[in-house]
C-alpha cells in the first residue's frame, strides 16, 4: 500500500482503564483510523486497592525492622561505653525469674542492678510506643484512630489509678495481667511515645536519687534520643527533590493535585468536554453559557448535571453528552441529572480552614 504524505490529528482519550485513539484528516474532513484499547485497572476488584500493595507493605515492614535493630545497636554500644553491659548479648539484657515490665516498675522505688538497669532500659528503647506525624489521621485511617484510642484510654487508666508511669501500669493492672501487648487485632494496649519518654526521665531521676552510678545526665540524654528519634516529615529542598517537572513548563514544578491550579484546570477540561445534545449535532458550550458556570463549583461544594442545566436555562429536549440516559434496568425511576458533575473537595476542604482560623479569603 502506498500512503501519501497528508497532515494529519491524532486524538488520545487515556484513562485509567482504557485508552481511545482516533486518527483525522482534517483536510479531507474524514476519519482514518478509529478504537478504544480497554484493560483492568491496576487495583484489586473487591477493595480497590493498588496491586503493589502488599509489596509497598513488605518493605515498609523491612524498614522498620531494619531502624529499630540499628537503633538497638547504638544503644548496645552506648550502654558498653558507659560500663553498664559488658558485651551486647542477649543475656546482658536478661533477667532471670523476672520480667522488664517488673523492671520498669520498681526501678520507681529501688536501686536496680545493673543488668536489671540495662533490662528496662532495652525494653524502653526497643518497644518505644506510637506517635503520629499525620494531623487528623484518626479521620483517614482506621487503624491509627483505634491506636489513638487506645493511647487515651491507657492515659485515662494511668489516671485513674494513679500509676506514675506507662510500665508500672502495665506491670500492676489487672487489665493486663493476660498481656502486655496489643493481639488479635485489638489495639487497647497501645501507649504513647512521649508518656514512654516521661516514663524514662522519671526512672533516670529515681535511679540518680537512689545512688546509681550508672543514670547520670548525659547518658539519660543520649538514651532519650535513641527513644524518641523518628525521621522528620520531608519538607523545603527535600521535598522538592520528590515533585516532579511539568511537561510543558521545564522550568516549573508539577503543581500540587490538592491546588486551585490543579482542581482548576481538571474543571475547565470538564467544561470542554461538556457538550449540548439537541436536535442537531452536539454543540459545545457558548462564550456567554462558559461564564454563567465557569466559577460554580468554587462557590458551592458539589455541582450536578442538574444544577447546570438550571444556570444555562436549558430546554427539556437538550441534554448532556456525558450523560447516558437509559433506562434504569432495576425499574427505578432515577434522573441522571442528578449525578455529580464536579466537586472541587481540596478548595472547600482549604477554604473551610482558613475560615476556622479566621482568615479571609482575597
Amino acid at each position: 500500500m502506498q500512503t501519501r504524505n497528508l497532515p494529519y490529528t491524532l486524538g488520545l482519550d487515556i484513562g485509567m482503564a482504557s485508552v481511545g485513539a482516533a486518527l483525522l484528516l482534517p483536510d479531507e474532513q474524514r476519519i482514518l483510523a478509529l478504537h478504544v484499547r480497554t484493560f483492568d485497572k491496576a487495583e484489586t476488584a473487591k477493595e480497590g486497592e493498588a496491586l503493589n500493595k502488599i509489596r509497598r507493605d513488605s518493605r515498609l515492614t523491612r524498614r522498620r525492622v531494619r531502624r529499630r535493630a540499628h537503633r538497638m545497636l547504638r544503644l548496645a554500644r552506648l550502654m558498653k561505653r558507659v560500663g553498664l553491659i559488658a558485651n551486647a548479648t542477649p543475656e546482658a539484657f536478661a533477667v532471670p525469674g523476672s520480667s522488664p515490665w517488673v523492671m520498669r516498675a520498681e526501678g520507681l522505688d529501688r536501686l536496680l542492678e545493673p543488668n536489671e538497669w540495662a533490662s528496662a532500659l532495652y525494653h524502653l528503647v526497643k518497644h518505644r510506643g506510637f506517635q503520629s506525624n499525620r494531623k487528623s489521621a484518626s479521620k483517614t485511617d482506621e487503624k491509627v484512630g483505634q491506636m489513638l484510642s487506645g493511647v487515651a484510654r491507657n492515659q485515662a487508666l494511668m489516671a485513674e489509678a494513679e500509676y506514675r508511669t506507662v510500665g508500672e501500669l502495665a506491670a500492676r493492672h489487672a487489665d493486663f495481667a493476660g498481656a502486655k501487648r496489643n493481639k488479635a487485632g485489638s489495639y487497647r494496649h497501645t501507649f504513647a511515645r512521649s508518656d514512654l519518654g516521661r516514663e524514662l526521665n522519671l526512672l533516670f531521676e529515681r535511679q540518680r536519687a537512689l545512688g546509681s552510678a550508672l543514670a547520670d545526665t548525659a547518658f539519660q540524654a543520649q538514651v532519650h534520643c535513641l527513644l524518641i528519634a523518628q525521621r522528620p516529615a520531608l519538607s523545603g529542598a527535600d521535598l522538592l527533590k520528590m515533585i516532579g517537572k511539568c511537561t510543558f513548563e521545564k522550568g516549573e514544578f508539577r503543581a500540587p493535585r490538592a491546588g486551585y491550579r490543579a482542581e482548576r484546570f481538571v474543571w475547565l477540561s470538564k467544561l470542554n468536554n461538556l457538550k449540548i445534545v439537541g436536535a442537531g449535532d452536539p454543540r459545545p458550550l457558548n462564550d456567554s453559557e462558559r461564564r454563567a458556570i465557569i466559577n460554580l463549583p468554587f462557590l458551592q461544594a458539589r455541582v450536578t448535571f442538574r444544577q447546570v442545566r438550571a444556570v444555562l436555562d436549558l430546554n427539556a429536549s437538550e441534554r448532556f453528552n456525558l450523560l447516558s440516559y437509559r433506562a434504569d434496568t432495576t425499574g427505578e425511576e432515577k434522573n441522571p441529572e442528578a449525578s455529580l458533575f464536579f466537586e472541587a473537595k481540596s478548595f472547600h476542604r482549604l477554604r473551610k480552614a482558613y475560615e476556622t482560623a479566621g482568615l479571609t479569603r482575597c
